[in-house]
């Protein structure tokens, strides 16, 4: 009985190392947000990290993060006339690729965000 579950225990850890998936988990990314709007939008925050304002048509330079999926969001968050906005962003699919979010429009209180 003792060889059986010996035996079994050694194939489950066994087919647990073959089978393990490669670690694809973001860690750092580099990303900037650009304003394709005539809006002026405050409170910002991207990813738990508040950035200030954002004036039409203004961009923001590239600033590199450690991302961790437990404490950060991958948020966009902002104020336009008093008026709270969020919108999930889209992970680049690589470590340190860089990523620029734009800001497209606004529509029925729901903004619109494109990523490149």
């Amino acid at each position: 009985m003792k060889y059986i579950v010996f035996c079994f225990c050694s194939l489950l850890v066994l087919s647990s190392c073959i089978f393990l998936k490669p670690a694809t988990e973001i860690l750092k990314i580099k990303y900037r947000i650009v304003n394709n709007t005539a809006l002026h939008f405050t409170n910002i925050s991207v990813f738990s990290k508040n950035i200030g304002t954002l004036k039409a048509y203004d961009t923001i330079s590239y600033s590199a993060i450690n991302y961790n999926s437990l404490k950060q969001d991958p948020l966009f968050y902002g104020i336009y006339n008093e008026v709270n906005y969020a919108r999930y962003l889209v992970l680049p699919k690589k470590n340190n690729e860089r990523v620029t979010f734009s800001i497209d429009s606004l529509a029925n209180k729901i903004i619109y965000i494109s990523t490149k």
